[in-house]
């Protein structure tokens, strides 16, 4: 059981830790990046929270089968551990692993 003054920094792993794995293992929504309501800033600061730092910003397609116009692009920010993040959505993938060893 996790004590009560434990309880705030084991959600924080909680959140960290499904995003991350969402990440890893093909991409998804993480729960700390998709609730209602919320935008852009609300993310980039959602993820501030949670210790990660942006390494780059850049803007992609929201429907690839259309041209790339200034309506149809999305924002996304990818983190210095690889992960690339929708500002729009919340949707999170990462195309390589990081290296553990060696």
């Amino acid at each position: 059981m996790i004590p009560d003054y434990l309880k705030d920094r084991w959600e924080s792993e909680q959140r960290l830790a499904e995003l991350l794995f969402l990440a890893d293992n093909g991409g998804g929504y993480p729960d700390a990046l998709s609730g209602p309501g919320m935008d852009e800033a609300d993310r980039r600061m959602a993820l501030r929270i949670m210790r990660f730092r942006v390494q780059e910003e850049y803007e992609m397609p929201a429907d690839l089968l259309k041209p790339s116009t200034p309506d149809n692009l999305e924002h996304w920010v990818r983190l210095t551990n690889g992960v690339a993040v929708n500002l729009a959505n919340g949707f999170v993938s990462r195309t390589r692993k990081r290296q553990l060893y060696g």
